[in-house]
């Protein structure tokens, strides 16, 4: 199956989105940890935005001649393997998807006061991911 720019590009429209919902949103420390609502919709955008984001590593992989990666770590691994992200972004990324089945799963056993302090730099890491993307398609 041929890689789809513009099934990336609507996957990358809808990370986008996702990350600019929680940059938009506007709440204290205080306010995001004690208030079940704050926190939950922002996980749950997280979550969203690192769904998206596995999707485009399986499209990518699933276009290239190459066996399917058991799990979405492992995709983001071979996506840096390849040098479509880099090492570093890879194993965060690896970190996003064990934190998106621990979401899916239900393992909400979260440290909301340590997840208030990541998730800038966890949506820095999106914003990163879908630009090796865009980069990457350029260069198909």
């Amino acid at each position: 199956m041929p890689i789809s720019k513009s099934l990336l590009s609507k996957k990358l429209d809808f990370l986008n989105e996702q990350i600019r919902k929680i940059e938009d949103m506007e709440f204290s420390e205080e306010n995001f940890i004690e208030k079940v609502d704050t926190h939950d919709l922002v996980v749950f955008r997280i979550q969203q935005a690192v769904e998206s984001c596995i999707d485009i590593a399986t499209h990518i992989i699933a276009g290239m001649d190459v066996s399917q990666k058991e799990t979405a770590k492992d995709a983001f691994r071979f996506l840096g393997e390849k040098g479509i992200i880099n090492q570093e972004l890879s194993a965060r990324m690896g970190q996003a998807a064990d934190f998106r089945n621990r979401v899916v799963h239900g393992y909400n056993d979260f440290d909301f006061k340590l997840l208030f302090k990541d998730y800038k730099g966890d949506l820095k890491d999106l914003r990163q991911f879908g630009t090796a993307i865009l980069k990457y398609l350029e260069s198909l």
